[in-house]
This record gives C-alpha cells, structure tokens and sequence, in this order.
C-alpha cells in the first residue's frame, strides 16, 4: 500500500526541533542559524524510511502526494535523448504535483511525445543530438536549449481533454547551482521534480535493484559519457550519518534496477547541471500545435541561495562539475 503524504504532512518539522529555550535578545547568531539547519534536517528526516537492506530513504516510488501518485510512466529510450526523456517526464510530474494540489485534489493523464520534442531541437537548432561534441558547444547546450524551448514552445503532449496532440509550456525552472544535498532532498520531498546529470560507463546499465551506482573512473578526471535523469527520492546509506545518495527514475524501461528506477550516490551528481521544473496542466487545450519552435534563448530563473559555481571538473573536495575538458557523450551512445 502506498504511503499517503498531505501537504501539511510535508511541512511537518520534528516538534521536539522547535521546542528550543530563546536566551534572551543577546542571542548569538550561531545558535538561531544553528537551529534553523537542525530544523531543516529533521524535516528530511522525519518522511523518511528504512528500507529491507537498512538504508534510510524517501522517495515517491511508493508514497502519495495528498492522495494521488505524481509519478509519470517509466520510459525507455531507444536512442541519444536521455535529457529529452528526462525533461519531459520531469515536467510530467510537474503537472500531476499541481493538480494533486487542487481542491478536490485530482490526477493528470498528460503525456509528452519525446521523439517530436527531440525534433523539435533539431529544427531549432539546425543540427543533430550528438553534434555537440563535434561544435565545441558548452556542455550544458543540449538541456538549457531544451528547457528554454519547453518555456516558449510547449511540447506536443496527448490527453483524454483533447483530441490529437496540443502543445503544453513549462511555466517556469530553476537551475540549482553547487547545491548542497539537504537543499535538493527538500525539493524532492516537497514534490517538485529535479532533473540532472552525472557521469556514467557500461556498468551502470546492469545496476542492481538494491545498488546504488557510484562512478569509478573519478582518477582519470574525464568524463566519456554522462546521463540525465529523474530525481523522485533521496537517501543516507546504512544509517542517518551514512553516504548520501539520490533515488532517480531511468529511461531504460522497467527492466532497468528497480522496476526503472535505481540510485547515485550524491558526490557523483554534476552539481551544476540540476533543474527544479514548475507546470501545470492548461486550463483550455492549444488549438495550433504546429506552432513554431524557434524561440529566442530565456535566462532561467536563480536559485535565490545561489553562490557562484566552481568550475573545475572533479574537484578535491569530491563534488563534481561537468563543466571544462572534453564534452562527455550522453548514456545511448556510451563508447564500448
């Protein structure tokens, strides 16, 4: 049976957290800060789990967002277009999330069509997925411009409230920069989905349904391939102080890990490439879905906690950037 969690259930905070003594106005700085964090934390803490092999986890697999499930279907991928699949179940969710929020809450049966969004990139661009590479172009072109047409194109979508295909617009992302893991598990936990990237080898392919991947080839400081997906849950392995790691939706069908789904640790994450996507679905279906897809590029919204990122490719301290060093091919076409 599912895990039934209401928005009020999301907020909740650890009361024993709040019951703190306030000296009086003197204070220290430290000690509200201080608390605040332990408040935060004890918030990812109290929706979490543990799990038949010990580890401590939450994710959306198995739980209710105020009664209706927010997951979109699994997909399998049969080419380059992982960041598509990535984005467009992303936004998915996005939509069931906003609609599990109305009153009386309710689901949505939106599903976007992957292959006309990839052709849509293609013609707004003018060349193929997997020509980035070969252009020198940053590594981060092929999602940016996606999300940036998602904003001003829509993708075409189905649905049984209207006939054919329409196109449904992202409202708005934000792209999360060298975040902290506390930071990102709160979005997940709050149901707003979070794409990203990390790198990946052959061995991630026949990840096991208990595993969580951890990249192996971090001593060589290059990345050959790199893979995006999406986040719905997030962990500690083997007790509340262990490693930390994201539970993610794949697009390699239900044969992939876990019925489609599978775990990274979060120091494998490319800090820089993590989006938060808003949408909901359209109150009166688009009339013209051929509508043209050549859009100026739109600035994505900041994380208001942003500091500047640190563009060194997998740095000492074990966090991991993707900026900078050879473009990294996407998971459908991983060297052999």
């Amino acid at each position: 049976m599912a895990q039934k969690c209401t928005p009020a259930h999301i907020a909740f905070v650890a009361a024993s957290a709040n019951e703190v003594v306030k000296p009086a106005c003197v204070v220290l700085h430290w000690i509200f800060h201080g608390h605040r964090k332990m408040s935060f934390t004890a918030n990812l803490h109290s929706v979490c789990q543990t799990t038949s092999n010990g580890n401590i986890e939450f994710s959306w697999i198995e739980t209710e967002y105020n009664g209706m499930n927010i997951l979109p279907k699994v997909r399998h991928q049969e080419d380059d277009s992982c960041v598509f699949q990535a984005i467009c179940a992303g936004t998915e969710m996005a939509i069931k999330r906003d609609a599990a929020l109305k009153n009386p809450p309710r689901t949505s049966d939106i599903e976007f069509n992957t292959n006309s969004f990839v052709e849509d990139y293609e013609n707004h661009t003018n060349r193929r997925i997997g020509d980035e590479p070969l252009l020198n172009l940053p590594l981060d072109t092929r999602e940016e411009t996606g999300i940036n047409l998602f904003h001003s194109s829509g993708v075409l979508a189905t649905s049984t409230n209207w006939e054919g295909e329409q196109r449904v617009k992202l409202s708005r992302h934000i792209k999360v920069r060298q975040p902290q893991f506390d930071r990102v598990a709160d979005f997940i936990r709050l149901g707003k989905p979070v794409v990203g990237s990390f790198p990946a080898n052959r061995d991630f392919l026949t990840l096991g349904p208990d595993e969580i991947y951890e990249y192996v080839n971090r001593e060589k400081k290059t990345i050959e391939s790199s893979h995006m997906v999406l986040f719905v849950g997030f962990g500690y392995k083997g007790s509340l102080n262990g490693r930390k790691y994201l539970v993610f939706m794949n697009s390699h069908g239900e044969e992939f890990g876990d019925r489609g789904f599978g775990r990274v640790y979060f120091n494998d994450i490319f800090k820089d490439r993590l989006y938060v996507l808003f949408a909901g679905a359209p109150k009166i279906a688009i009339q013209n879905p051929n509508v043209s897809t050549s859009a100026p590029k739109r600035e994505p919204t900041q994380d208001p906690d942003d500091r500047p990122a640190q563009r060194a490719r997998l740095g000492d301290d074990g966090s991991s950037s993707s900026a900078g060093g050879k473009h990294p091919s996407t998971l459908g076409n991983l060297p052999t």
